[in-house]
């Protein structure tokens, strides 16, 4: 996925998001959001969260395991939002989005080696498509965005001398065209004034 300067980038720093934090968030951030129902099929299916069919607000399993161990803060916190939102939800899981995709590979760096492969099948698997652009670093960021600045002022200027054109030719060629004359002397002198006045 080519990442965009105006699409990717520009939206948070007019958030106030550092391009150290942006570049992350493109690294870390999956290709669409993450499917409930597959997330959900995903975690059943591993046993990393089992449903109590006599009970189904009842969960267990290593995920489930895993969370008992957290001490409250940020983990904790996002771990319970992250089991709350498959299975309390309908919603899917906004991991392509900023901040969701810095806090879901948050949470995969302190998972447990055996829901190491949960985690990757969540990402590539249940509908979110991998993560497109792993690696990106804060130099990544300032040379998107120098690039774009480098065409748009391109395309300004480029455009600035089409209105000089437009101009010049409005001046000297459109009468000819409107007289219907196809005197070449004309003409000539039309074209020459064009150029002479061209950097004027």
């Amino acid at each position: 996925m080519a990442i965009s300067y105006p699409v990717d980038i520009l939206p948070l720093q007019e958030q106030g998001v550092s391009n150290a934090v942006i570049a992350q968030h493109l690294s870390d951030r999956t290709a669409q959001a993450m499917a409930n129902s597959d997330a959900r099929t995903e975690l059943q299916e591993s046993g990393a969260v089992i449903i109590d069919p006599a009970n189904p607000t009842q969960r267990s399993g290593s995920l489930i395991d895993f969370y008992a161990t957290l001490p409250a803060g940020e983990n904790a916190t996002l771990v319970a939002w992250f089991i709350n939102a498959v299975f309390g939800t309908s919603d899917d899981i906004n991991t392509q989005d900023y901040p969701r995709s810095i806090q879901f590979a948050q949470v995969e760096l302190i998972l447990p080696a055996d829901l190491q492969p949960v985690a990757e099948a969540l990402v590539t698997s249940a509908g979110a498509g991998g993560r497109p652009d792993p690696g990106t670093t804060e130099a990544d960021v300032i040379a998107i965005q120098a690039q774009y600045e480098a065409e748009q002022a391109a395309a300004a200027a480029t455009a600035e001398q089409l209105n000089k054109y437009n101009g010049l030719y409005n001046a000297n060629i459109s009468p000819l065209v409107s007289a219907n004359d196809p005197d070449d002397a004309k003409w000539q002198a039309a074209l020459n004034k064009m150029a002479a006045d061209w950097g004027v």
